[in-house]
């Protein structure tokens, strides 16, 4: 594994959790800014299992040594940090483990691609353990996700979405646009009355069927896919303005060269999102 793509895989975790990161950028750092004082000792319970303050602020100081990030990003660290945790118990369930020398095997690799092991560390915000103990979560993930592809089968077709959205300028008119969604007006006339994205306004903002790494902006695509048919979303802000997103119904499409590994990240995805989904997650914060 390249240095380089292994600093992005544990950094994409980190910042945007495991379901983000199939192939996607992270989002920007935007909106309002939270801060890490005051937390509670534990900050999220999954199935029973605690996700305390100090694993929290140890990822969101890689993101932030000040301790202050975009409240969205703080609510993506946390989500990590439960995506994580889900992981790691069904590598219990399913008998997979992660042992010190595979951990030993991946860091003397590394060591030789670098010339001081003791900058890089603190260049990119770790300790040597820190990092020990990402590696061991990035290891871990990896084995579950091959584990979960190959009880799957194999893959032959990629799921789709068809989705619209609203593009707005400012949160005070995402939240007006949301607001009068509430009270009953169309989706499909607020976004050709009101909506700033010129290539789908006239068609009241769809977005047509597309898959995750169709769209420019992957928070959007990200979204989208996590919205259940008929939801809408409330305002949620990327580099292009803040949107509102409605689901309109899922498909799949069969898989066209070079889209496998696409559709193999999906498939683990939704395995993750189906176990979230049964688990009992508290957060507490």
């Amino acid at each position: 594994m390249l240095l380089s793509r292994l600093i992005a895989v544990l950094m994409c975790a980190v910042a945007v959790g495991l379901a983000a990161c199939a192939g996607q950028a992270a989002p920007p750092i935007l909106g309002e800014t939270t801060s890490t004082e005051n937390l509670p000792d534990v900050v999220a319970r999954v199935n029973g299992q605690d996700i305390t303050r100090d694993e929290y602020e140890r990822a969101v100081a890689r993101l932030s040594p000040a301790g202050a990030i975009a409240q969205q990003v703080s609510n993506q660290v946390l989500d990590a940090l439960i995506e994580q945790a889900l992981i790691e118990q069904a590598a219990v369930e399913l008998g997979i483990t992660v042992d010190e020398a595979d951990i030993d095997t991946e860091i003397n690799a590394l060591k030789a691609l670098t010339t001081d092991w003791d900058a890089w560390l603190t260049d990119n915000g770790y300790t040597e353990a820190d990092f020990r103990s990402a590696l061991y979560s990035n290891l871990l993930t990896q084995r579950v996700r091959d584990a979960v592809l190959l009880q799957s089968g194999e893959v032959e077709a990629i799921r789709t979405v068809h989705a619209r959205h609203i593009l707005l300028a400012s949160q005070d008119e995402a939240q007006a646009v949301s607001d009068r969604l509430a009270n009953g007006e169309m989706f499909e006339a607020l976004a050709a009355e009101l909506s700033r994205d010129v290539t789908t306004k006239d068609v009241g903002g769809d977005l047509g069927f597309f898959v995750r790494t169709d769209l420019t902006t992957p928070q959007l695509a990200d979204l989208a896919f996590s919205l259940e048919p008929g939801e809408t979303s409330g305002p949620v802000q990327t580099a292009l303005g803040w949107h509102i997103v409605q689901t309109l119904e899922f498909g799949e499409r069969p898989l066209v060269s070079g889209e496998e590994a696409i559709a193999q990240e999906q498939r683990f995805i939704d395995w993750l999102m189906t176990r979230r989904q049964a688990a009992t997650i508290e957060r507490l914060f």
